[in-house]
């Protein structure tokens, strides 16, 4: 692309005089800028806060006792265990089936 003449230059000094016209609007909103300015930083003052309800405090609290529980309820795991191997553990398939289905929601 060729660029000729005075355009450019032309180009240019449209600029200057936009961003000179700019500055002058600027500098006569000053007093304007100012109280803005002042109000701004009254803002910035102001911090931010948070507040939480009294519901995720409780389930806060209640997520709290959930962690401190242990995964597996090893005094039941060991009762089992020493059935089992002992041959005294004798569930009931019917209730057992009964149960997963109702678990799904499909009545026996």
């Amino acid at each position: 692309m060729k660029i000729e003449g005075n355009a450019p230059s032309q180009a240019v000094d449209s600029y200057r005089k936009v961003d000179t016209q700019k500055q002058a609007e600027v500098e006569k909103a000053g007093k304007v800028d100012k109280a803005q300015d002042v109000s701004a930083r009254v803002r910035e003052d102001v911090s931010d806060k948070v507040s939480i309800s009294g519901e995720a405090k409780l389930r806060a609290l209640a997520q709290s006792a959930l962690d401190k529980l242990p995964d597996v309820r090893q005094e039941k795991v060991d009762r089992l265990s020493k059935l089992i191997e002992s041959g005294q553990y004798n569930p009931d398939a019917e209730k057992i089936a009964e149960k997963m289905l109702s678990s799904i929601s499909i009545k026996v």
